[in-house]
């Protein structure tokens, strides 16, 4: 009996360090279930949306989604520097981005919502600044993210796609989610898309009233009609 326990003792000892080996050196790599890795993984399964401001900052320093996607997956959070209550969490991100090799900046994420965006200005929560204006879906996973209502577009546009895989593809192409409408911080967050639609010259937008629902952007409502900005 007394050979076991010490057998056991060591076998713990072995198992401590390994797991410690393996999350310090391996950086959240080596593991798919450490808490770093989860909030990775769970970002990468929403849309991260970027507004004029953060476009200016991808222009400038030649980032693709591509790119964007390596710098989350190979990056390290930082849960100290992170606000991790509320409905909204700001995750301090730190990695390689374009010609930075060290860069820090804030992600927010909403379990409740499709909505993504990174604060590249700021690394500290209390200075994050969220999307302002029409911001545009910048990374995203390539897959059917439409479901609820759609047969009201019909009724706006006639022969406007109604089938969610193609209406995916226009709106991840043309539409924009109107930040300073929608509510992302809270229980239950409403988010506000524009979807322009018509030709070029002549066109006119649709408004879709949605929330996230068993992983999908459920359609709510669609008007013509131009929302109210929430209050700031």
């Amino acid at each position: 009996m007394e050979n076991l326990l010490r057998r056991l003792k060591y076998y713990g000892i072995g198992f401590g360090i390994g797991l410690v080996f393996v999350i310090v050196l391996f950086r959240q790599k080596g593991c798919s279930w450490t808490p770093g890795n989860r909030v990775k993984s769970a970002v990468l399964e929403r849309i991260v949306f970027v507004d004029s401001l953060d476009m200016v900052f991808l222009k400038t320093h030649k980032i693709t989604p591509k790119k964007l996607k390596k710098f989350i997956l190979h990056g390290t959070v930082s849960f100290m520097d992170s606000k991790r209550s509320g409905n909204e969490k700001i995750y301090h991100f730190n990695g390689t981005l374009g010609k930075n090799n060290s860069f820090n900046c804030l992600l927010a994420y909403r379990e409740n919502s499709a909505v993504v965006d990174v604060d590249f200005l700021h690394d500290k929560p209390q200075d994050y600044k969220r999307l302002e204006g029409n911001a545009r879906p910048f990374l995203y996973t390539t897959k059917n993210w439409f479901s609820g209502k759609l047969e009201l577009l019909k009724v706006l546009e006639k022969g406007l796609p109604v089938a969610p895989e193609k209406f995916t593809q226009l709106f991840l192409s043309r539409g924009t989610l109107n930040a300073d409408c929608s509510n992302l911080d809270v229980q239950k967050p409403i988010c506000y898309l524009n979807y322009p639609f018509g030709s070029d010259s002549v066109h006119q937008d649709l408004l879709l009233k949605t929330t996230w629902f068993q992983e999908k952007i459920e359609i709510l409502d669609v008007t013509t009609e131009a929302c109210v900005a929430r209050k700031k």
